[in-house]
């Protein structure tokens, strides 16, 4: 018999990553069982299955496309915080907005792997309360695409309501204060406001598949941030000309504190601002 571990053979755990990567990038490694383990066995049940390696060998059979999607769902990391790191938000209040020379087109900003919203809102948040960094740029002018694999979080993240240890995470008394509405009396659930939300367009797309970009035209800033680091080296390169491919020559790209750009991804350069680094697209 086959050895297992957790429940999973090793031929099954295999298999399994192979399926999770083509489909979403993922990288499990061979040292993450307990991680299938501990994410999948909620799902056993519910898709009619006696044990874990039951259920991984009806996944990698089935067509079921909504039991492909609850997997996947389960599997992919949904970590993020207000403001995380502070300088990108800086930077592109800064740099990138001040640099745009013609105030008659959109400047368009995308987030890609945007998790519950936190990012883009932290965007649309920043350019609000900072107005005069501007620099006669009209708000409506400023389009902000935030896209991510799972439909469960883009729901999340349109509907716009955070509980208040969400809120605790990175976010400022003063953004509570001017973007936020308590949804009842004990203010442990607040809605995000319409003039941050009406900013913001969500939008379900896979990094993987660079086939395609979740909009038209070519992007002034791109925010991709901590989400490299699920990748392997052949994905991770494949993605990031997929998001070179989708700035204008001139734009950023902001990735993760602890993410670079490797060698292989040619015309991006290094620009180093306050306690961080950022890419910019030179041809």
């Amino acid at each position: 018999m086959e050895d297992e571990y957790l429940g999973i053979t090793q031929k099954n755990y295999a298999l399994f990553c192979d399926f999770l990567k083509n489909n979403s990038g993922v990288d499990l490694k061979s040292n993450r069982a307990y991680l299938v383990n501990s994410r999948l066995s909620p799902l056993i049940d519910a898709f009619g299955c006696k044990n874990l390696n039951e259920f991984i060998s009806k996944i990698l059979i089935s067509n079921d496309a909504q039991m492909k999607k609850s997997v996947i769902e389960a599997m992919v990391t949904h970590e993020s915080k207000w403001f995380r790191d502070g300088y990108p938000f800086e930077f592109l209040l800064q740099n990138i907005i001040p640099s745009v020379k013609d105030k008659s087109k959109d400047v368009k900003i995308w987030c890609a792997g945007c998790s519950r919203g936190q990012e883009p809102y932290s965007i649309a948040m920043s350019i609000l309360s900072n107005c005069i960094s501007l620099r006669g740029l009209p708000v409506s002018r400023i389009r902000i695409f935030a896209t991510d694999l799972s439909m469960a979080v883009l729901n999340f993240a349109r509907d716009g309501v955070y509980s208040a240890t969400d809120l605790s995470r990175g976010l400022d008394d003063r953004y509570i204060k001017s973007f936020f509405i308590p949804v009842d009396h004990s203010c442990t659930q607040y809605r995000i406001s319409d003039e941050v939300k009406s900013m913001v367009s969500f939008r379900h797309h896979n990094l993987v598949n660079t086939e395609n970009r979740p909009f038209l035209g070519k992007c002034d800033a791109i925010f991709c941030r901590n989400v490299m680091i699920y990748f392997d080296s052949e994905t991770k390169i494949k993605v990031l000309n997929h998001l070179k491919g989708s700035l204008k020559t001139g734009g950023y790209l902001i990735l993760g504190s602890s993410e670079f750009i490797p060698e292989e991804v040619s015309d991006m350069e290094m620009r180093r601002f306050s306690n961080g680094v950022v890419y910019q697209k030179v041809t």
